[in-house]
């Protein structure tokens, strides 16, 4: 069986298209529940980008989502498709918020570094896994790192349970304490909570950007993902590659764990990711893994997010119309990406020419 994953570039018009289209089918399901389209759209994007508050709300998911979309472009682009962004996102929380909440009467810079430095590792060693899998024992990084996920939120809650669970009477669900004071991230928008960790993952961009467009590394990484046969007659070392990007990809989802429990949410909830790492995965193949297209699908996401929240506030339109766009997104996109409408634009070619000849 062939496990080789090859990153295939998405036409703009392709990603242009689905994004329409999701739109109109998302709004003939409006349509058809008794609502107006054009003004639940308009609400939409109102509470996304309409005031100071909307804004805010945006740049706060857009935030994880920067982590999450970088960590699966890293892997995308050197050849692993790495379905574990999730739970490598969980893991480095869960470390993060041990450090948080165990160290105390620490300097904050200390502090805030110490909690990044053991997520990124929690979620490098745990993005190690599949990748020694992959290459050793050659399975499929896509099965592996997809049960992976199931297996750290579980885990998560076990360890949060048994160790952490709160003292605080007035916390209901399973959660630890409140990290320290001095581990929080500062807000950059008061009295918001979008906080520094937004400027962090814009820096993971400029990071991704650096790597793969002025480094020989990024450059052997590139040429692994896209054809992993010529690498390997170039004398680039493809299976130490896809580890790598593999480590890479998990120590930036552990930090945006770390960055989303210190700069938003102070404890560790149980679940309490709303599908970061797949909403991130899809950012990454939307924005064909570049670091502008990374970016801008990153705050696509975020728009939809906060404006889907907004009209679920101020109409009866669930927030789930965000999901069935997304969903949308993701068939044209995983249509593109395995490269089914290449063919089938190779075969409406060919019978046009043919029509043409005759």
């Amino acid at each position: 069986m062939n496990l080789e994953f090859k990153l295939r570039p998405i036409n703009i018009k392709t990603i242009i298209l689905a994004i329409i289209i999701s739109f109109i089918v998302g709004g003939v399901i409006v349509f058809g529940s008794g609502y107006d389209p054009f003004e639940v759209y308009y609400k939409l994007f109102k509470g996304a980008l309409g005031s100071k508050f909307a804004i805010a709300s945006t740049l706060r998911w857009v935030t994880p989502l920067l982590f999450t979309a970088v960590a699966s472009a890293v892997a995308f682009r050197g050849g692993m498709f790495n379905m574990g962004v999730e739970g490598q996102l969980y893991i480095g929380a869960l470390v993060g918020t041990i450090v948080g909440v165990s160290l105390k009467g620490v300097p904050h810079f200390v502090h805030v570094s110490l909690c990044f430095l053991a997520a990124m590792f929690a979620g490098m060693v745990y993005a190690m896994i599949p990748a020694l899998m992959r290459v050793y024992l050659n399975a499929s990084e896509v099965v592996t790192t997809l049960m992976l996920n199931y297996m750290i939120i579980n885990f998560n809650n076990f360890v949060i349970q048994e160790y952490f669970l709160a003292t605080d009477s007035m916390v209901s669900t399973i959660a630890t304490n409140e990290v320290e004071a001095s581990a929080r991230l500062s807000s950059i928008m008061p009295p918001y909570s979008v906080n520094t960790g937004l400027i962090i993952g814009l820096l993971m961009i400029v990071l991704f950007y650096i790597l793969f467009n002025k480094s020989r590394l990024g450059y052997e990484f590139h040429i692994s993902g896209i054809n992993p046969q010529f690498a390997r007659y170039g004398g680039i070392q493809v299976d130490k590659v896809r580890i790598g990007v593999m480590l890479i990809s998990g120590c930036i989802a552990g930090l945006g764990g770390a960055v989303e429990i210190m700069g938003v949410q102070g404890r560790l909830m149980a679940s309490f990711s709303p599908n970061f790492g797949f909403d991130g995965m899809l950012a990454a193949l939307l924005g064909n893994s570049t670091p502008l297209g990374v970016t801008l699908s990153s705050f696509f996401f975020g728009t939809l997010k906060a404006g889907a929240l907004a009209i679920e506030r101020t109409t009866d339109v669930s927030r789930a119309l965000s999901d069935v766009i997304k969903g949308i997104i993701i068939c044209f996109v995983s249509v593109r990406t395995l490269g089914l409408l290449d063919k089938i634009d190779f075969i409406w070619l060919k019978r046009k020419g043919a029509r043409n000849n005759d």
